[in-house]
């Protein structure tokens, strides 16, 4: 009966618990197409803030500052792909977009409403559409995507 149990419980871990699988495929294609990447980057990091702002709502004080952990650490990779130069200037722009995001999920720790939550979601929010709309428009991902 004990191995039965164990077996059971192994079965059920939960998804933070289990180990993280490489996918070859899934990186080559994203190695390829860095805007993809971009992409995805901006919707997780949506993604994530709407989760603490649900956590927020529920008062699970926690887990609001696991997702606005997560934020942070995304942001970070957003900010590590750009290109800083005179020739792209955009990449200035976006830096301070990143920061001005980042400086509101860190007043979003602390705070009683979700001002700068929702400012936050919204600035990478209308990041995120701009440049699914650049890439639709490029032809890099289909229209319906």
């Amino acid at each position: 009966m004990t191995t039965n149990l164990n077996a059971q419980t192994q079965q059920q871990t939960a998804p933070l618990l289990q180990e993280y699988v490489r996918q070859q495929e899934v990186e080559q294609e994203l190695a390829q197409n860095p805007n993809k990447t971009i992409l995805l980057l901006l919707q997780g990091v949506v993604d994530k803030g709407n989760l603490a702002k649900i956590c927020h709502q529920s008062e699970a004080w926690v887990e609001k500052g696991f997702h606005l952990g997560r934020m942070t650490t995304i942001l970070d990779a957003l900010r590590d792909r750009l290109h800083m130069s005179q020739e792209t200037p955009l990449a200035y722009d976006l830096e301070e977009l990143y920061r001005y995001a980042d400086q509101s999920i860190q007043e979003a720790v602390f705070e009683k409403d979700t001002f700068y939550l929702d400012s936050a979601i919204e600035i990478l929010s209308e990041l995120r559409d701009a440049w699914l709309e650049m890439m639709q428009q490029t032809g890099q991902i289909p229209t319906n995507a």
